[in-house]
C-alpha cells in the first residue's frame, strides 16, 4: 500500500495547485483536469503485483476513495476560509456544510474517474502478464507487432505536432494559437523575450518527455533484443521533466502576475476614443459584447465614441457590413477566458460576472432602419424615424429607450427585456420568452403573436390582432384608462 499511498499524496498536492491556481489550467477548456485522477487509477494498478483481475480492486476502490475523500476536505476547508475564518465557519456550521455538501457530491464523480482509469490500468497489466506466460504463442509476436506500431505510432505523430507547434510559435510569437493562454495580449509582450522561450522549452520538454517514453515502449515490443533507454538514461529524463515542470509552474505563476499588473494599470486608464466609420443605418451587435451599455443618438453627422477603461476596450472591433450595417462585436475566446462565471460583481447597482468588460458606447446618426442585437444592453436617445426594425435574439438582452416612428415598428424579440415609450402609427410584434413593457408606448394598430412564456403591456387605441399562446399574456392599458 506504500506506492498507492505516495500516487494518492502526490495526486493530492497536484490537484490543490490546479484548485488553487484555476487560471493555469483554464487552456483546452479544463477538460486536461480529467487526466490526473485518470491516470492515477492507472498507476494504483500498474503497481500492484497481482496477477488476477479481482485482486487489482480492493487497492484501486480504497486508494480511490481515500485520495477523493482527503482532497474534498482540503478544499472544503480551503473555500471555507475564502468564506470567512474558520472558527466562525465551523461554530456556525452552515458556510462549511454548505461547501462540503457542494464538493461532496463532485468526489463521487472523481472516484468513478479513478476507478475507471485503474480498469485501463488493469488491461494493460493484463495484456503484459499474457505476453510473459506465453512467450512461445504465435499470438504474443502478433499482438506485440500491434501494440508496438500504436506506441511508436503515437510518439511519432505526436513528437511531430510537438515540434511543429514549438517552431511556430518560436518565429511567431503573435500566433493566433496563444490566445488559448492569454487573450488580450502577446505573452512575450507581458513576460518578456527570455521568459517567454523559456516558458517554450519548459513546456516542450513536459510534452515531449512522455512521447520518449511512449515511443521507447514500441521499440522494445518490435525490437525487443535491443534497448534505447538504459536506468540511468531513464532516470536522467525523469529528473529533468520535475525540473522543467517546476519551470514551468514559476513561469506561467509569474506571467499570470505580470498580467494582473498590466491588467490594473490599464484599468485605471478611463479613456474616450472615436471611431471613423459613416454611412451605416443598421446596427448588428454580437453575443459576445456581452455587458457593454450601448446608445444610440440622432444627430446630423456619424460618430462612434467609446468611453471606459483602456483594458476593457481591448478586443472591441467596429466593422462595416454589406454596405449599410455597423457591426459591433467581441473575440469569443477573450469572453470565454476572462470572464469568471460564478463570481459576481457590483457596478454601480448591476451585477456583472467578474472579469467581464463594460464599455459605454455612444453611436449617433442621423436615421437608423434596424437594430439586431444578441449582446450588450442598449438605449434609444429620443429616436425620430419613418420605419424601425428591432431584433433580439437571446434570452438575456435588453433594449429601452424613447422613440418616435412615423409609420410601424417592428419588434422580433426571441428573448430579453424591451421597455420603450414613444409612439408609432403601426406596431407588429413576434415574441417569445420576453417581457415587453410598452404601455407607455402610444401607437393605433397592432398586430401581436406571442409565443412561448411572453408577458406584454401595450397602449392601442384602435385595432389590435393578437395570437397568443397559453403560456403569454397581454394588458392593453389603453382600455384601462
Amino acid at each position: 500500500m506504500k506506492k498507492i499511498y505516495l500516487i494518492s499524496v502526490v495526486t493530492i498536492i497536484i490537484g490543490l495547485i490546479f484548485y488553487s491556481v484555476p487560471n493555469w489550467f483554464k487552456f483546452l477548456w479544463g477538460f486536461q483536469i480529467l487526466l490526473l485522477p485518470l491516470l492515477a487509477g492507472m498507476l494504483m494498478v500498474l503497481v500492484q503485483n497481482e496477477d488476477r483481475s479481482y485482486r487489482f480492486l480492493p487497492k484501486l476502490i480504497m486508494g480511490s476513495l481515500l485520495t477523493s475523500s482527503i482532497f474534498i476536505i482540503i478544499i472544503s476547508i480551503m473555500g471555507c476560509f475564502e468564506l470567512s475564518n474558520i472558527s466562525s465557519c465551523l461554530i456556525h456550521n452552515v458556510a462549511f456544510i454548505n461547501q462540503f455538501s457542494l464538493f461532496s457530491q463532485f468526489s463521487l464523480f472523481l472516484t468513478g474517474v479513478f476507478i475507471f482509469g485503474g480498469l485501463i490500468g488493469i488491461v494493460i497489466r493484463g495484456t503484459t502478464l499474457l505476453f510473459k506466460k506465453n512467450p512461445n504463442s504465435k499470438i504474443t509476436p502478433v499482438f506485440k507487432k500491434i501494440f508496438g506500431g500504436i506506441f511508436l505510432g503515437i510518439g511519432a505523430i505526436g513528437s511531430l505536432v510537438i515540434t511543429v507547434v514549438f517552431l511556430v510559435l518560436v518565429f511567431n510569437p503573435s500566433s493566433s494559437w496563444l490566445n488559448t493562454v492569454m487573450v488580450d495580449f502577446r505573452v512575450i509582450d507581458v513576460v518578456g523575450f527570455f521568459n517567454y522561450y523559456l516558458l517554450l522549452l519548459s513546456v516542450l520538454f513536459i510534452l515531449a518527455t512522455p512521447l520518449i517514453l511512449i515511443t521507447n515502449l514500441g521499440l522494445i515490443l518490435l525490437f525487443p533484443l535491443k534497448r534505447y533507454l538504459n536506468k540511468m538514461l531513464l532516470s536522467r529524463l525523469i529528473i529533468y521533466f520535475f525540473i522543467f515542470l517546476v519551470v514551468f509552474l514559476l513561469s506561467f505563476s509569474y506571467l499570470n502576475s505580470k498580467f494582473e499588473l498590466k491588467k490594473a494599470e490599464m484599468k485605471e486608464n478611463k479613456i474616450e476614443e472615436h471611431f471613423d466609420i459613416k454611412n451605416f443605418d443598421s446596427i448588428y451587435v454580437s453575443r459576445y459584447v456581452e455587458y457593454d451599455e450601448i446608445k444610440i443618438i440622432q444627430g446630423d453627422k456619424f460618430d462612434i465614441a467609446v468611453k471606459g477603461s483602456q483594458y476593457d476596450q481591448i478586443g472591441l472591433d467596429f466593422e462595416k457590413i454589406d454596405n449599410k450595417t455597423l457591426s459591433i462585436k467581441r473575440s469569443e475566446l477573450e469572453t470565454y477566458y476572462n470572464t469568471d462565471t460564478w463570481t459576481v460583481e457590483n457596478r454601480d447597482y448591476i451585477l456583472f460576472h467578474a472579469g467581464t468588460k463594460h464599455l459605454t458606447i455612444e453611436i449617433t446618426m442621423p436615421d437608423i432602419e434596424k437594430i439586431e442585437i444578441e449582446g450588450g444592453h442598449i438605449e434609444l436617445v429620443n429616436l425620430d424615424v419613418d420605419n424601425i426594425e428591432i431584433k433580439l435574439n437571446k434570452r438575456f438582452n435588453n433594449i429601452k429607450g424613447d422613440i418616435k416612428v412615423e409609420d410601424t415598428l417592428k419588434l422580433d424579440a426571441k428573448g430579453g427585456i424591451i421597455n420603450l415609450s414613444g409612439s408609432a402609427k403601426n406596431l407588429i410584434i413576434n415574441s417569445g420568452d420576453c417581457w415587453i413593457e410598452m404601455d407607455k408606448f402610444m401607437t393605433e394598430n397592432a398586430t401581436i403573436n406571442a409565443i412561448n412564456t411572453s408577458r406584454l403591456n401595450v397602449n392601442v387605441s384602435d385595432e389590435m390582432e393578437i395570437q397568443l399562446n397559453k403560456n403569454s399574456g397581454i394588458t392593453n392599458h389603453y382600455n384601462e384608462k
